[in-house]
């Protein structure tokens, strides 16, 4: 008995590290005031064969957000996601994010806070080269309650295949 469940734990030990190894679980570093959001992204496996997500995610730091959703007459910066891809490859469906908040006594302004996600599926095809890379961006304004930095602009290239 003590055998199978020591054999049971190291099996789903291995299968956690093996999907940890497959899906590269994207860790970014902590936020500072210097630098008030981390970005990262990372191409993970699909649920279904040629199928890839590509993953983008924000670290802000406390105190500081991003714009979701900006009203017309708002002189403030919303996010954007953007995606280059190799020939051989196409979207499928739209942008998965993060819900997020209304920004503090302007329930029009809509911002992201803390860890956010911003996902899209990508189908690839089998003949699609070892080379390609997807291109993917992430372009933001990043503010606190007393100022605004200005807009960036962090570019990313994933290799579809590795």
């Amino acid at each position: 008995m003590y055998t199978k469940i020591i054999l049971t734990i190291s099996v789903l030990t291995l299968l956690t590290i093996s999907l940890k190894a497959q899906n590269k679980e994207l860790v970014l570093p902590a936020p500072t005031h210097e630098k008030p959001v981390s970005i990262g992204a990372v191409l993970l496996d699909g649920d279904i064969e040629g199928e890839k997500i590509i993953q983008i995610k924000t670290r802000i730091k406390e105190g500081y957000h991003i714009y979701a959703y900006v009203p017309a007459g708002e002189a403030y910066i919303k996010t954007e996601q953007g995606i280059e891809l190799p020939e051989g490859t196409k979207l499928i469906g739209d942008w998965e994010k993060t819900v997020p908040s209304p920004y503090p006594g302007n329930a029009k302004l809509l911002i992201y806070k803390g860890e956010n996600s911003f996902q899209h599926k990508v189908s690839v095809a089998n003949d699609v080269s070892e080379e390609a890379i997807i291109k993917c961006w992430l372009y933001y304004q990043c503010c606190n309650a007393d100022l605004c930095l200005p807009p960036a602009k962090k570019e990313f290239e994933l290799i579809v295949k590795n």
